[in-house]
C-alpha cells in the first residue's frame, strides 16, 4: 500500500514541476532579463557618444569597464558610418544622414546614462570586431 502512494505522490510531483515549468516558460517569454549599470561609468558611456570623444574614450579608458568599452566601440562604429555616408552620399542625403545619425547618437547616450546596453544589429556586431 505504502509504495502505491508514493509512486502516486512521485508522479504528482512529476506532473507539477512541469506545469510550473510550463508556468513559468509562459511569464517569461518575451521578456529579458537586463543588468543596468550606475555611477561614473554611466557618464563616461554616455560621454562617448559625442562625436569623436569615442576614440579617446577607447585609448584613454583601456578596458576598465565593460560597459563604458561597448558603448564607446559602439558609437566609434556610428561615427565611421556616418564619415563614410557623408562622403558617398550626395548633398540632398547628406543632411537627413546628419539628422539621422545625431538622433541615433542621443538614443546611444540616453541608453548609456539609463545604465543600459543597446544592440544595434549591424553597429554592435561590428563593434565586437574592433580590439585595443
Amino acid at each position: 500500500m505504502k509504495s502505491t502512494t508514493l509512486d502516486e505522490l512521485k508522479k504528482f510531483r512529476g506532473k507539477i514541476e512541469k506545469y510550473l515549468k510550463k508556468k513559468i516558460k509562459q511569464e517569461n517569454k518575451g521578456t529579458a532579463i537586463v543588468r543596468t549599470y550606475s555611477g561614473e561609468e554611466t557618464w563616461v558611456a554616455s560621454a562617448s557618444y559625442i562625436p569623436f570623444m569615442s576614440a579617446a574614450i577607447l585609448v584613454l579608458r583601456n578596458n576598465n569597464s565593460e560597459f563604458v568599452s561597448f558603448h564607446a566601440r559602439q558609437a566609434l562604429v556610428i561615427l565611421l558610418f556616418v564619415i563614410v555616408a557623408l562622403i558617398l552620399l550626395p548633398a540632398t542625403l547628406k543632411m537627413l544622414a546628419a539628422v539621422v545619425a545625431y538622433v541615433i547618437l542621443i538614443y546611444g547616450a540616453y541608453r548609456a546614462i539609463k545604465g543600459q546596453k543597446w544592440y544595434l544589429p549591424v553597429v554592435t556586431e561590428l563593434a565586437r570586431t574592433i580590439e585595443l
